[in-house]
């Protein structure tokens, strides 16, 4: 009997755990069209690991997700995205502009997969993303944690900020005053957007043409794993950090 009941209970958590994946599908957007670096998002971290490949293979550890998604307009790219098991959706020439908008791209998606309702953006430019991030996120949106409608990844900043008015040119405190500066132990700082990941649900998306609301719940990171690829010294600092790891 005991042997039964623990059987079952086992069995209970596995498909509990087993819902986080079964309504959370992944979408990483790839265009080919990235100018700094050409072809960024296939460009080598290592031989033989991009950083598409890379974001898809830490994607798949995390466990979370039943569909992982990859929209791009460039043959390349989706050959990589097929190569690590993720399924391509053809971006539209429209959608894939150097001016177009993550959020105009995702809604694309989304139109065309009716059936999606809760999904994560993910960042394949931020090479240091962890799966213990992704699972985080997932819990806080999943059923069986406090289900926000929607998750992000931050970086806690501890920097004093100024601001220089554009009439004046005098300067400006943003969050602190000068006469009482404060201690680092004396305050929690200031979370600040790494653009990593975002969980969010097709409501926000479709309907209020936002990723994000006031309801939402964060996952900090950490500071040298909040690095996302811009430029080549970017590129090169991915490299090296990788290499240490």
């Amino acid at each position: 009997m005991m042997l039964g009941a623990s059987f079952l209970l086992a069995t209970l958590a596995l498909c509990i755990d087993s819902s986080w994946g079964d309504s959370i599908a992944a979408l990483i957007l790839a265009r080919g069209g990235s100018k700094g670096i050409p072809l960024k998002n296939i460009v080598e971290l290592a031989p033989n690991e991009t950083l598409l490949g890379r974001a898809l293979d830490t994607i798949r550890r995390a466990s979370v997700f039943n569909d992982i998604w990859v929209s791009t307009d460039h043959e390349l790219i989706a050959r990589e995205a097929e190569r690590h098991g993720a399924t391509v959706f053809t971006r539209s020439v429209t959608h894939a502009q150097d001016h177009s908008t993550s959020l105009e791209a995702t809604r694309e998606f989304l139109e065309a997969h009716p059936e999606i309702d809760r999904f994560a953006l993910i960042q394949c430019t931020s090479p240091l993303l962890r799966p213990h991030y992704l699972e985080n996120a997932a819990h806080q949106l999943s059923p069986t944690g406090p289900a926000l409608p929607c998750v992000f990844s931050v970086l806690r900043s501890y920097k004093l900020r100024w601001r220089k008015m554009d009439l004046s040119g005098l300067l400006e405190p943003l969050n602190f005053d000068p006469k009482a500066r404060p201690r680092r132990q004396d305050w929690t700082g200031e979370l600040v957007e790494t653009g990593m990941f975002y969980f969010t649900n097709r409501r926000l998306v479709m309907e209020e043409g936002t990723f994000q609301n006031e309801r939402c719940g964060v996952v900090e990171v950490e500071e040298l794993d909040a690095l996302e690829i811009d430029d080549a010294k970017d590129l090169e600092m991915a490299r090296l950090l990788i290499a240490m790891d």
